[in-house]
């Protein structure tokens, strides 16, 4: 039966309510005994002895027994257990007294002295019974407050509620006897028939009505004795609290007898993990204690009954948990830490006590043997990490044997994930170390796609295998694994309540991947990836350590694929940087061929147009020498001025196709700049005509002669004159010869001056690039290809010396040639100073 939130809220409150009042009684009446004397032991209201012993108190030490009547006190008959309490707190600790025993049909005189209840009295005896009882009912509540699934939970509640009754009334039962008994009977006798009732439920057996009718019927006849026979004379009621807790055995047996059987049959690895977690608290929790009281009440065994109640926790706390808990993994877990530190514990209790007696100590008694605590300790420091790692090694060995070494898995995994690749091949080769290893059948390792999907990003199978993850599960898997980053194995899909919505769709997807478990790849708090590990061909179930395991490898495996990722993007940058370097290359390549076959091209037309100039030139000049009129001879004249230019801009560009190609030559012989600059001197006053511009020319002395080529000189100085009067409308124009450095190893500077328009800093800089004007403008008011410049500057080159240039707009220009006065080797192009436009 499942709650409504409001019901187990109103349950709860209920519950405790009627807890704490109880608690609370029992709490306050019996610190009342704090501090005044009691009789060295508690009796019922029968008069007989309780079970209730410290082992340091009198009545113990003096041969009393749990379940002994006393008949007479002081050598009186005795009318109440009130009365020797009031008898006894009348009186200073320490004092004897005489009690008549009834044990067995037998009558014996005990001298029992009297002593002082202390707080560590009430600890030990009532402190036990509360604390144990309060976390019973806490326990056995839980499950049926959070709603667990399994009908389990309602008994084990009821059934924990029992021996909350059953433990916390044992103080009234043995003090104050205000309750009435059949209230203890009741809890004590149904507690063994809700235990068998919750074997049946927890072992998946349907309860019959007679079964049960017969279970709680047994319960009823027991508390009825019990109550009936409660203050009966002779041995009637000692008989029926021996059969109440023969019952109580008699029902832990048959709970682990039906948990036996149960785990012999065919079942999930969750549902086995589950019993033999509920087994083992049974055993220490059910079994145990019942056991012990059995030896206490019929065979007399001298055991300190209330301590047989502190390991009857573990029992509600197996059942709760395993109600509460589906993952496998952590179960699992559970239960071999359980059997080590269980083993170690018992270990070393038994190391203890055989030092204890060799050494005569006093075990147990702290105030009286200061040396047992230290002697303890000792004990523990030294022996028990060494015993924890071959306990832990043991019952890996004999209890959790596996196919395979987890060390050496993890270590050649972990080596293999510190590499660095493609998160493919990383993927493929972590599937087949782990499938290998553990002998899986299906692996898988799914990976999100650049579509917003899952893919396959690896596999190892030997099954149908998908090439992409289910997309109706895609969005699940991804909710479900940020809010429980552990994984999820297929029985716990199949049991676990929580998936009861999508319960359908995950057992489907386990069924397509033929998977048992389901892993997920988390980096940086962000979820990557999912792992999925079929049956093992041993048929064996996973266990805690394997989940582990691969849970560790698969926190590497998230880091390595993260790391390949960024591998694999270097790697295609690369690849992308190599293509586009090649593509580059090639076009670059490209370029050049098309650049010599443009530069080709041109130095082939300028070279066949020379040929027709030529002739158009020679016949216009024949034509002026016979008889023309006036206006022909304009014509004419404008005829070889224009063919003279056309051809100087054919010998310009086949010299400038020349020296791209690194062909042209040059030829050193004496120059005389005077004759130089004179025939300059003629062909700018020819080409400046009628126009209001005055023209220089000066040659100093000491730099007449040069030696050099002249045609290659003679070409530069011959275009810059052509630009100086192309770019000068009125003013002057000027050529002037002068030395550079002192001796014959000096250098001359051959200066071309105007005043012209000029030019600005900012475009000196560009107007000795190849075919490059300042701007439309220029070549449209004043013509020219932008090569004069920049042939200008080669030629300078190639003779071994540099042009330079000094302008501002509308103040005119000067360039200047500097050369050595004999030929030098061909040195790198000096960085020019200035530029002017280009014709």
């Amino acid at each position: 039966m499942k709650l409504q939130r409001w019901q187990a809220k109103a349950l709860f409150l209920s519950g405790a309510s009627i807890a704490a009042i109880l608690v609370a009684a029992t709490v306050v009446l019996s610190f009342k005994l704090l501090g005044r004397p009691f009789p060295g032991f508690f009796l019922h209201a029968n008069l007989t002895v309780g079970p209730v012993s410290v082992p340091e108190w009198s009545g113990r030490h003096h041969g009393l027994r749990f379940l002994d009547r006393i008949v007479e006190f002081q050598g009186e008959p005795v009318p109440s257990a009130k009365a020797i309490y009031d008898a006894v707190g009348q009186a200073p600790p320490g004092t004897p007294f005489t009690y008549t025993v009834e044990r067995g049909g037998d009558k014996f005189t005990l001298s029992v002295p009297s002593m002082k209840f202390s707080f560590r009295d009430w600890a030990l005896s009532f402190g036990i019974y509360l604390l144990v009882g309060v976390g019973f009912v806490a326990i056995g509540f839980a499950p049926y407050y959070v709603g667990a699934p399994s009908p389990s939970a309602a008994v084990l509640f009821f059934m924990t509620g029992a021996i909350f009754v059953w433990f916390v009334t044992t103080f009234d039962f043995m003090a104050t006897h205000a309750l009435p008994p059949a209230l203890r009977a009741g809890a004590m006798t149904l507690t063994p028939s809700l235990g068998i009732h919750l074997a049946l439920l927890l072992t998946g057996r349907k309860a019959k009505r007679r079964l049960l009718f017969a279970i709680y019927g047994a319960a009823v006849v027991l508390a009825a004795f019990y109550v009936v026979t409660f203050r009966a004379a002779g041995p009637l009621w000692p008989r029926a609290a021996q059969l109440a807790y023969l019952y109580g055995c008699f029902a832990a047996v048959a709970f682990l007898a039906l948990l036996w059987r149960a785990l012999r049959r065919p079942l999930t690895s969750l549902e086995r993990s589950r019993l033999r977690v509920i087994l083992g608290g049974a055993v220490l929790g059910f079994f145990l204690p019942t056991l012990g009281t059995v030896l206490v009440t019929s065979f007399g065994w001298d055991i300190p009954y209330n301590f047989l109640l502190i390991p009857a926790v573990f029992f509600p706390l197996s059942v709760a948990y395993a109600l509460v808990q589906y993952n496998l993994f952590e179960i699992d877990f559970l239960i071999k830490v359980s059997l080590t530190r269980g083993a170690l514990t018992g270990a070393l209790l038994l190391i203890y006590v055989v030092i204890a007696s060799l050494l005569s100590l006093s075990v147990g008694v702290y105030e009286a043997d200061p040396v047992a605590p230290v002697l303890f300790s000792i004990l523990v420091a030294v022996v028990f990490n060494p015993m924890l790692r071959s306990t832990e090694a043991l019952v890996t060995r004999y209890l959790d044997r596996k196919e395979y070494d987890p060390d050496r898995l993890e270590s050649e995994v972990s080596g293999l994930l510190r590499s660095l690749g493609r998160p493919q091949v990383l993927a493929q080769k972590f599937l087949e170390k782990i499938s290998s290893a553990m002998a899986v059948e299906a692996a898988f390792v799914f990976f999100p796609s650049s579509e917003g999907g899952c893919q396959a990003l690896a596999r190892r199978f030997e099954v149908t295998a998908p090439e992409e993850f289910p997309a109706v599960f895609h969005a699940q898997w991804r909710a479900h694994f940020r809010s429980h980053r552990k994984g999820i194995s297929r029985d716990e899909a199949a049991a676990d309540p929580s998936y009861e919505d999508e319960r359908d769709i995950l057992l489907g997807v386990f069924e397509r991947l033929a998977a048992e478990l389901l892993i997920p790849l988390f980096f940086e708090e962000e979820l990557i990836g999912l792992v999925s590990l079929g049956k093992k061909r041993s048929g064996k179930a996973y266990t805690a350590d394997d989940f582990e395991l691969v849970r560790r490898l698969g926190d590497q495996l998230a880091l390595a694929l993260e790391n390949g990722l960024l591998f694999e993007e270097s790697e295609k940058a690369k690849e992308r940087y190599r293509a586009l370097y090649d593509e580059a290359g090639a076009l670059n390549r490209r370029l050049i061929e098309m650049d010599r076959l443009k530069k080709h091209f041109i130095a082939n037309v300028s070279h066949e147009l020379r040929t027709p100039i030529s002739t158009i030139i020679g016949y216009a000049e024949i034509l002026q020498n016979v008889g023309v009129t006036k206006d022909s001879r304009w014509v004419l004249e404008r005829l070889v001025n224009n063919g003279q230019e056309l051809a100087h801009l054919m010998d310009s560009l086949l010299d400038f196709s020349r020296m791209e190609a690194g062909t042209l030559e040059t030829s050193s012989q004496a120059l005389d700049l005077e004759d130089l600059t004179a025939s300059l001197e003629t062909a700018a006053r020819r080409l400046l005509r009628d126009r209001p511009v005055r023209f220089r020319r000066s040659v100093e002395p000491g730099a007449r002669w040069v030696e050099t080529d002249a045609k290659k000189l003679q070409q530069i100085l011959m275009h810059l004159l052509t630009n100086a009067v192309k770019f000068t409308e009125q003013g002057e124009i000027a050529i002037e010869v002068r030395t550079a450095g002192d001796g014959a190893q000096g250098a001359i500077e051959i200066a071309v001056l105007d005043t012209g328009i000029g030019i600005s800093p900012q475009d000196q800089a560009i107007i000795f690039e190849d075919f490059r004007q300042l701007d439309g403008s220029s070549t449209r008011r004043y013509g020219g290809t932008g090569v004069g410049l920049a042939l200008c500057r080669k030629l300078a080159g190639a003779l071994g010396g540099r042009i330079q240039v000094q302008s501002a707009r509308g103040a005119g220009s000067t360039f200047t040639v500097v050369l050595p006065r004999r030929p030098i080797e061909r040195a790198t192009e000096p960085s020019l100073e200035g530029a002017a436009p280009a014709a």
